[in-house]
């Protein structure tokens, strides 16, 4: 996760995850947890191949509130749920 978005930005960036490839199931999604306040955001990746890709529209992210925030980033598969990231 890269450490400056900027309201009104584009997002879009890839994940390489070894252990938790796309192309076997697995979902990644992170999730923005504001600091202060306000509401958190989910972003649900999608397959490209064997990594995850992570797009948020300018569109999309002008409707985020500005602040500070944490992440964690986490895949799933058939009711199995790992934290593989977070700052």
């Amino acid at each position: 996760m890269q450490e400056q978005i900027r309201v009104g930005d584009s997002l879009d960036f890839t994940t390489t995850l070894t252990d938790y490839p796309a192309s076997s199931g697995w979902v990644l999604t992170y999730r923005l947890i504001p600091r202060t306040s306000g509401t958190a955001i989910t972003i649900t990746g999608i397959a490209a191949g064997d990594d995850h890709r992570t797009v948020a529209t300018a569109a999309t992210t002008a409707g985020w509130t500005a602040g500070e925030y944490s992440y964690v980033a986490y895949v799933d598969l058939s009711g199995e749920h790992y934290v593989v990231d977070e700052g």
